[in-house]
């Protein structure tokens, strides 16, 4: 006799007809052909003057995505009323293509000084345990210990299981089985964490050595984690410059900048109140602040390359102030960090 399986509830729920597919797809977006992609930048009002159509056609097809380039049309007015009311006012195809290749080159440098400034900082703190005499194995047992969580009867650690992700990396794992039951000096103990987890045991040894300016500093190094996350993450930085409420603010990143011609305070308020300018200016700041001269001087050629490329097609934004200032203050921060060699 063949018997049936039972139906379950469960096999019911999965089920999905095609009535279901079609209402779910109703809500979604289509998919556009790179000619249609064209057509629907064309009626939001982006020219193709500067940027003829068929040259834009190929350089959707092999250059950039449909989805990455638009989103650079965030910093651009609009029309709020008229016959044009809706469409974007003085945007060419052009102009996206530039900010799509100033943002590249911009992640091209940012990424390097986070990870200089990751090393220098680990660097420095090695330092400061060494100055306040602290044991270096009992700091780091400290601070792993504090970080037990009881759950359901069980404990779990959120350090000890970053540690043990890298078990697998061809990388660290030597380094990792070489200290037992996670006795870690601190100098090892850096090169086997994440940045977050980095950053996290510095704000420890600061309420350790109850160092003001150590918790201060860890804020900067909290946008700079940002930014090396977005630059490593291949995300668009450059795609909304407009002004806004920022996370947090920083009175140290805000005193450095003042003596800076050319950035006032009103300046100073307004560009810091876009997230993304603010981890930029951080990142800036806090690398030539740390780094070694020969790694400040290779910057410093790098980023002055990156300054004048920015002031390249300025013509382009002279209808667009956002643009134009988001690009002076960069540059002006350029210029004023890294204006000569290490000294």
């Amino acid at each position: 006799m063949q018997i049936d399986e039972p139906s379950t509830a469960n096999d019911k729920i999965n089920q999905i007809d095609s009535s279901t597919v079609l209402q779910i797809n109703a809500g979604k977006k289509p998919w556009l052909t790179v000619e249609e992609q064209i057509q629907r930048l064309e009626a939001q009002g982006v020219k193709f003057e500067l940027y003829p159509r068929d040259k834009a056609k190929a350089y959707l097809e092999k250059n950039n995505n449909y989805f990455r380039l638009k989103s650079y049309r965030k910093t651009f007015q609009k029309y709020d009323a008229g016959e044009n009311e809706g469409k974007y006012i003085s945007l060419d195809f052009a102009m996206l293509v530039d900010l799509s290749v100033i943002d590249f080159r911009l992640r091209q440098q940012m990424l390097p000084m986070t990870l200089d400034i990751e090393h220098f900082e680990k660097m420095r703190l090695l330092k400061r345990i060494e100055d306040e005499g602290k044991d270096g194995y009992r700091i780091v047992a400290d601070y792993i210990n504090s970080n037990d969580i009881k759950q359901d009867g069980k404990i779990t650690n959120r350090v000890k299981n970053d540690i043990n992700r890298g078990k697998t990396s061809p990388y660290i794992a030597d380094l990792i089985s070489s200290y037992e039951n996670f006795c870690y000096p601190a100098w090892a103990f850096m090169e086997v964490i994440a940045f977050g987890t980095f950053l996290d045991f510095y704000k420890f040894c600061a309420e350790q050595f109850d160092d003001i300016s150590m918790r201060k500093n860890s804020y900067l190094l909290k946008s700079i984690k940002s930014m090396r996350n977005a630059c490593a993450h291949n995300n668009c930085i450059l795609n909304d410059l407009t002004a806004g409420k920022a996370r947090h603010s920083s009175y140290i990143l805000t005193r450095a900048m003042g003596p800076i011609k050319g950035i006032s305070k009103q300046t100073r308020r307004s560009r810091l109140s876009n997230d993304r300018l603010q981890e930029i200016a951080t990142t800036l700041y806090k690398h030539q602040e740390v780094a070694s001269e020969g790694v400040y001087n290779h910057r410093l050629k790098e980023l002055s390359i990156f300054a004048n490329r920015l002031h390249k097609n300025a013509k382009y934004y002279k209808s667009n102030p956002q643009v134009i200032a988001s690009f002076e203050f960069i540059a002006k921060l350029i210029g004023a960090w890294y204006s000569s060699p290490y000294v």
